[in-house]
């Protein structure tokens, strides 16, 4: 799929149009390979290059050549048909002509997307360096969504588990995988960012390279977020887990405090219910009076002793 944008010149919001125009943004969404090969042929794109992004497994990166600069970066996803709120990252790639700024991406409805479409004061698209530099700064405000929504998730969790269950603890397991794939991105597209730095600052315009600083800058409070973020949920699993360890052991004292009280009657019972003669108290009319009323006071002792101990 291709789409066309363009930003408005009154409003100055980013607009879909029919058709391609001069200087628009020119948007493939699950391309398909007609689609890719059309596009890089007549923007003389190698075909290696533009169907990069489709691989999910493929690293961040930069490429300069005479015809165009490819970004390869990583932006969030949310993971829908997951059974647990979870995040993933997925490779976008934007390419800078003489005349267009290019994106391609295996997925339709990417975030960034949505943040674009709802700014204000977007470059024009056919500013293609400072226009690339707000695709950018885009997929570090979806860095910070998708990090806000699993901060909110795990706040959630923490005040709604006052007795944590294993489907918590599984869910902020995911939790934290989500935030090891964004650090490892984010921590790659700030690479890519600072090493294409130093490539503008001898090309860049003032105004382009002051948008370029703006994206790296967001990408940079992104990571730390992530770090910070990352440190309280490791907290916050260790935490879950050590409440779980202590029910688990207050469960196991429970049963050991029970198993011990019922041997003592076990034991009392056995000794003067065997079928031999001398068994003390064994003419006496009061005999199971009398034993029973001994073993209920060595049980009551030993619960006294016990609950002093705070076994329960």
């Amino acid at each position: 799929m291709i789409e066309y944008f363009h930003t408005d010149e009154q409003s100055r919001i980013l607009t879909k149009i029919d058709e391609e125009r001069p200087g628009c943004w020119i948007a493939l969404f699950e391309p398909t390979s007609d689609e890719l090969l059309c596009v890089a042929r007549r923007f003389g794109i190698d075909e290696d290059d533009i169907r990069a992004p489709l691989d999910l497994e493929e690293v961040s990166r930069i490429e300069r050549n005479a015809d165009y600069t490819m970004f390869i970066v990583d932006t969030p996803m949310h993971v829908k048909n997951a059974e647990r709120k979870r995040y993933t990252t997925i490779p976008i790639g934007i390419f800078e002509t003489s005349g267009h700024v290019i994106s391609v991406c295996s997925v339709y409805r990417v975030p960034l997307i949505a943040i674009l479409k709802s700014w204000r004061n977007v470059h024009d698209t056919s500013d293609i360096k400072a226009f690339a530099s707000d695709i950018l700064i885009a997929s570090s405000e979806a860095y910070f969504s998708s990090l806000h929504a699993i901060n909110r998730r795990r706040i959630s969790l923490s005040d709604a588990a006052d007795k944590p269950e294993r489907k918590d603890l599984e869910e902020l397991y995911a939790l934290d995988a989500s935030l090891v794939y964004i650090k490892t991105s984010l921590t790659a597209n700030d690479n890519i960012f600072e090493r294409y730095r130093r490539y503008a600052a001898s090309s860049y315009d003032p105004e382009a390279l002051e948008v370029l600083d703006d994206a790296i800058i967001e990408n940079k409070q992104a990571l730390e977020t992530t770090k910070i973020y990352s440190e309280i949920l490791d907290s916050t699993i260790n935490h879950f887990g050590l409440m779980m360890d202590y029910d688990l052991n207050h469960t196991m004292q429970l049963v050991a405090t029970i198993t011990l009280v019922l041997c003592v009657p076990t034991v009392i019972g056995g000794v003067f219910g065997m079928n031999l003669e001398g068994i003390p108290l064994a003419d006496s009319p009061y005999g199971f009076a009398i034993v029973t009323g001994v073993t209920a006071g060595v049980l009551a002792i030993m619960l006294a002793i016990l609950k002093r101990l705070k076994w329960f």
